[in-house]
This record gives C-alpha cells, structure tokens and sequence, in this order.
C-alpha cells in the first residue's frame, strides 16, 4: 500500500524562510552588512501573525498590494499584522514613488473611466475603448495627478513591503540567483523538486562580502537590463564604468555578461558609440568581437586592426582567436571566405533517404551502420558522461562537491569556471590515468556501479552511452581525451557543446562526424570543437546532406490495435510490421499482447480482437526486445504515424526505454504525391489503388495494406527525384561558371 501524499502545515512559508536566513545568519556572516544584521534582529522580534503576513507577501508579485486582496485564513487578524509590519518598517503606507505599481493594479476599465472622467472635465482626447493596459498606466502617469488618482484617506487600502534590498539579498545568498519566492521549499517538502543528494553540510558560497555585492549587483543589472527602457539604457551607460570591479574569479564571468549585455542592447538602439564604449570596458569574448565590428563598421579600420592583433597575440577564449583570425584574414588579408563557410562548402556530400528528413542525424548513423561502422548520434552527451564519471568525486563527492546548498545541483565552480583552478594537480593526475586504458575502464565501471542513478546534471546512466564512452577511452589516440578533458575542466560553460553528431567506430580507431542538411549554417563553437579534436589527434569529418530516395532503403510498416485513443491510459492489443526492401515485402512479424486491461466492447466490435483471444498472449515488455530487433534501424512507417508511434513510444518508455529512429507517415507522403483523392484513409487508398484490405483493423492485415501503399508512394518519390536531377543537371560551362561563381 502506498504511503500518502505529503501535505504541508498551514505556516509552512514562514518555517522555509526562517530556515532560509538560519542558513544564511550562520554561513554567510562575512557576507552581511549592518542593514542585514538588523534585519535578522527585528524580524525574530516580530509576533508570528505579522511574520508570516511578510513571508506572504515577499511570495507574491510585486511590492505593492492591496488589503482586499489578502486572504490568509491561518494569519487571523490581518488588518492587526499589516498595522505591525508598518510600525516595525516591514511595511508602509504607498508614497508617490509607487505610482505605476498603484496604477497596474488597477483594473483596466477603471483606468478607462477614470481617463475618460478626465478628458470630459479638461477637453483633452478620451483614451480609445480599445487602448490596452499598458497604454491606459502610461496616459494616467502623464495626465493624472498622484493626489487626485490616488486620495490619502485610500492610501491606507494599499500595503507596501519594505527592506526589499535585504531580503533579495538573503535569498540571493541562499540560491546564488535572483528569484522572487520560496516555492523550490515547498516543492522540495512535496517531493516534486530534485535537492543535490550528495551533501548535507554546505558552506556560504563566497569567499568574502566584496564578492558576494558584486555578485548580487550583476545577477539585479542583468534581470534590470532585460526589461530597460531606451532611456533606462541610456541611464546605466552614464553609470557602467562605477559598477563594482570584480577581482574574484567567480564574480568576473557575472561582470563580463552584464557589459556585454548592456553593449548589444545599445547597438540595437542605436547608440553606437556608447555601445563600444562599453564592449572595450569588458575586454573579453564576446564583447571584443562586437568592438572589432563597431569600428570597422564605423571607418575605423587601422583601430580594428590593432584590436584583432591583440585578440590573436592574447585572446580570452579559442572561440576569440579563431574568429580574430578569420576576420583579420577576410577583412585585411586575402582570404574572401570565412573558414566556417569555407568548411562548409568543401564537405563531402552524404547522400540519405529523404525519409530521415526530420533526423538527419540519426539517418546518418543508420547509413554508416549498413555499412559496416557502428555509428551513433551522441553529440555533447558522450562527453559530458565522461567527464562526470571520471571527476565524479571531485564534482559530487559528499566531501568536496562545490555545492552552497541544497538547491545547487550543478557543481558551483563549474559555473564559474574555477574547477581545473581549484584543484589542478588532482585533475591532472586524473586525467594521467587515461594514458592506461585498461585501467581507467576498470575505474570508470566502478564509478557506474557504486553511483549507478544517483541524480546529477552530468551522467544520464544510459547503459547504451556508457557502452559509448568505455569504448572511445579504449580507442582514442593516445593523450588525446586528456587535452579535451582538461579544456573542459578549465571553462567547462565555454567547452561543454558543439561536439560534432556522431561518433564512429570503425577499424580498431573512432572518428567524428558532424552533420549538416540542407540550410543548417557551421557554428562558431563547433569550428572551435573541431579544431580542437582534430589537435587532439582525433579524425573529424563534416558532411553535407544530400536528399535523395535509396531504393534499397529498408522500411517496416506497423499497426497497432488498442484499447482505445490514449497512449497515457489505454495498451495495445495487437502488433502487425512487415518489412519493405527494393520494392518488395520482404518479411513480416505479428503478435498479440496482452494489455493487462479489459477490451472496451467498441473496441472489440471493431477489431474483432477479445478478452478470450489476448488472455494468453505476452505483455508488451516480454514481446518489446522481439518488435525492437525487427525493426531495426529500418524507417518506421505508419498510416497516421503519431498514432502507431506514439503508443509504442509511450510503451517504451514505461520499460525506461526510448524508440527513436525515423518516421514516415503515409497519410502526409499520399497527399504530398498524390494530391486531390477524396480521402486520405487506409480504407480509401486501398480502393483507389486497387489494394486488397481483407480484415480491416486487425494489425497485420492493415499493416501489409499500408505496405502496399508505401510501394506506390515509393515509386511517385523516385520518379520526382529523377525529374529533379533533370531539372538540375547543367551543362559543363554554365556547371564551371556556377563553380567559379559560389568560389569552388
């Protein structure tokens, strides 16, 4: 019997928040200012009703609200609290400076009368019935008078929560970020929110009270600069040069963004050289690329030169130096082309089955696979399983993850980017244990086995992707996974993406693949990711996409009979897929399945399947291995695909398993070739083609039907691809002139 769900008691708020400032009163008190100490002191000597009427508040959005509005049953007398947090400086009456909260609070037909009372009394323009909320607040802040909107004997409706600064200062401290409530705690009380399972002791998270200002300062600007005002920017570019300096290394990244946010924010409106200003105060990657174009952009070109020969003699980050060299080259050199573009274009080309349009990826790696290579689409994860499973203890360890509370989940001087500063000589003598494959896939499987679920954000503990990872530790060249670990270690935000698609396994070595379709651009952090494996001794390919119909392409076509329409509620009763290759069907499988559930009777007067007939039969997870194996990496077909796939995957997943691969509709690719028919459904397909459709809605029958109009389907796709090749064949002058023209 299960235990029953948590409920929480009715002042479970205000034991939160004081858990929150015990935390913080007795971890971060090299962080607290005289203002924070008072604060901790007055309010323990607030009665509970008006501690809790503040927890209440310091949960709601906004700072200003009305009486009327407040109802918390558990408080009591709440006008007696209100009355407490005013005399005690929780709390006050509103003043001219909440005018515009007082205003948005306001409902927006009232705005209206009050506007409209306006203009028939002084003459001037009545708002429009229309006008929307935001237009009504701005019309009542230019022509309606603080006193006159807002007379003082209505004053007292209105509560204001004061000390805001200090308590968005607490809870900065607490979660190391600027939210405005507790809700994580009661999540957490709920068992709905995931708290970091590898520590019970924390430690404040800043080493001194100057880095924890700075660091609140950056964390407030960022949130004030994503709703500023054009002439709020204008205010903060008057202003930027007196923001705190931010020595601690962990504070600096904070910095770097505010700038760098505050500059693109001024380019877009307009204030050029303000927004340079303020990209050369930052000096690192990304704002010294945004200066080097504002000068040569402005005719300032022996400027923006001087600047990329800075970036490349000293530049922050890889992604800097090669975009420093690149411009340089393009812009002052000889080079027309970019090296992205450049990359790009002399990719080989793969050709893939249009059906994979939708995964060209995964498409990719089947190919690769039929040929042979044991290929899969891991992009960014085998990586970063790889790096958690070898610093595991480092990042996790009860003793020595860099966790500040309970709520922190990634490793904290991952974050910041101090984790190969922090602990050097360890994680080189880590990664020296890679030099003995052997070994280290001994350690790594240990890792698994001991922490094998454990939540965290870096190991998904996908046995498939472990499998992954022992291998290219047993198959990359020598040093190589040190030098792009380490890279990782060193600024793990920087390095942590742009892997190419796939690994390939083939010939006792590994290789990587990036693949790119029709109109998907080369990023400038996967040029980063390339250059760097390809230093690191690894073979890394980029491969264009050419869209084409294989006639040997396999395809198995399934339908599914269930319990009903929902894959959240109902099974499956039956299972029919045959397999399609050059033309012909070339195999078949079926079973029924029991679906643990009784069979509705529309159900059964449909497909004729009953209780009787599935009373014997397998479970989906005892027949799940069997579908898998038959299918392949085979495209998976279906008459109204979402449907058929949509239950298997839901079935999938209830066994912890996923069903990916590509889709093929046959609903969408008849209309798509054979446009105008009256209907589109199996049974109108089947007459319109002449099809036999013998025990219509049984799996295997409805799925061979399927297959037969995936075969005509098959042959309207091949006689358009070979018009399109007609279509875009040329003869071999105007072929070189395009060569010469696209830089070929």
């Amino acid at each position: 019997m299960s235990a029953p769900p948590p409920v929480l008691p009715p002042r479970y708020y205000l034991g939160h928040f004081e858990e929150l400032l015990g935390f913080v009163a007795s971890r971060c008190g090299h962080a607290l200012e005289e203002k924070h100490r008072v604060f901790l002191a007055d309010f323990r000597e607030l009665p509970e009703a008006a501690r809790c009427l503040y927890v209440r508040l310091a949960n709601r959005k906004g700072r200003v609200f009305p009486c009327d509005r407040l109802r918390y049953p558990e408080i009591g007398d709440l006008e007696a609290a209100a009355e407490t947090l005013r005399s005690r400086r929780f709390a006050r009456r509103p003043g001219r400076e909440d005018f515009v909260e007082l205003l948005a609070l306001e409902p927006r037909d009232s705005l209206l009368g009050r506007l409209r009372n306006l203009a028939s009394h002084d003459g001037s323009e009545p708002p429009k019935a229309s006008a929307r909320k935001g237009e009504l607040v701005a019309a009542a802040l230019a022509r309606l008078p603080f006193e006159l909107a807002f007379p003082t004997d209505e004053l007292d409706l209105y509560l204001v929560q004061e000390r805001a600064e200090e308590l968005d200062y607490f809870v900065f401290l607490y979660f190391g970020g600027v939210r405005r409530n507790l809700t994580a705690f009661a999540l957490r009380d709920l068992g709905r929110a995931r708290t970091a399972p590898f520590r019970s002791e924390f430690e404040g998270r800043f080493a001194s009270g100057e880095a924890a200002r700075a660091a609140f300062f950056y964390a407030g600007m960022l949130e004030r600069l994503d709703r500023a005002s054009p002439e709020q920017l204008r205010d903060l570019f008057a202003g930027f040069r007196s923001w705190p300096a931010a020595e601690d290394p962990e504070v600096a990244p904070q910095r770097h963004r505010a700038l760098h946010r505050l500059g693109r924010l001024l380019e877009r409106a307009g204030l050029t050289e303000e927004a340079l200003a303020v990209h050369l105060a930052s000096g690192e990657h990304p704002s010294n690329e945004r200066a080097a174009r504002l000068l040569l952009s402005s005719g300032r070109r022996e400027a923006a030169a001087d600047l990329l020969v800075r970036m490349v003699a000293e530049p922050s980050s890889d992604a800097e130096l090669l975009f420093a060299e690149d411009f340089l080259a393009r812009k002052f050199g000889q080079r027309r082309v970019g090296r992205l573009t450049e990359l790009l274009r002399s990719a080989p080309e793969m050709a893939l089955d249009e059906s994979g349009r939708d995964r060209p990826e995964t498409a990719a790696a089947a190919q690769l696979r039929r040929r042979g290579s044991e290929a899969e689409h891991v992009e960014n994860a085998i990586w970063s399983q790889l790096f958690g499973l070898l610093f595991w203890d480092f990042l996790f360890g009860a003793e020595q993850a860099a966790l500040h509370g309970h709520f922190d989940f990634m490793p904290q001087d991952l974050v910041a980017g101090t984790f190969l500063e922090r602990r050097r000589q360890e994680v080189e003598d880590r990664l020296a244990r890679l030099d003995d494959p052997a070994a280290a896939i001994a350690e790594l499987e240990e890792t698994w086995r001991l922490r094998h679920g454990m939540p965290n954000p870096l190991v998904a503990w996908d046995e498939g992707l472990f499998r992954l990872v022992l291998r290219l530790v047993a198959e990359a060249p020598p040093a190589s996974l040190a030098s792009i670990l380490r890279e990782m270690a060193g600024d793990f935000r920087a390095n942590r993406s742009g892997f190419p698609d796939l690994v390939v396994f083939e010939g006792g070595g590994v290789r990587f693949v990036e693949i790119k379709a029709e109109g998907d651009q080369l990023r400038r952090q996967q040029l980063v990711q390339i250059e760097r494996l390809r230093r690191a001794g690894f073979e890394v390919e980029v491969a264009r996409v050419r869209w084409t119909v294989d006639p040997m392409q396999d395809y198995v076509v399934v339908d599914i009979e269930t319990t009903g329409s929902d894959p959240g509620r109902h099974r499956i009763t039956e299972i029919g897929a045959v397999r399609v290759r050059g033309g012909e069907i070339v195999d078949e499988w079926s079973t029924l399945v029991h679906p643990g559930r009784r069979i509705p009777g529309f159900i059964v007067r449909l497909t004729g399947i009953t209780d009787e007939m599935v009373a014997e039969a397998p479970s989906f997870d005892e027949v799940a291995a069997g579908f898998r194996d038959f299918l392949g990496d085979a495209v998976f077909v279906a008459h109204r695909a979402s449907f058929d796939h949509g239950f298997l995957k839901a079935e999938f997943a209830r066994l912890g398993e996923r069903l990916g691969g590509p889709v093929l509709c046959t609903v969408v690719e008849a209309r798509r070739h054979f446009p105008g028919l009256p209907s589109y459904g199996l049974a109108a397909l089947c007459r319109h083609f002449e099809i036999p459709l013998e025990t219509h809605h049984r799996a295997l029958c409805d799925a061979r039907a399927t297959a037969a109009v995936l075969l005509k389907i098959r042959e309207a796709r091949i006689a358009a691809a070979a018009e399109r090749d007609n279509e875009n064949t040329l003869d071999p002058a105007t072929e070189a002139l395009a060569g010469r023209r696209s830089g070929r």
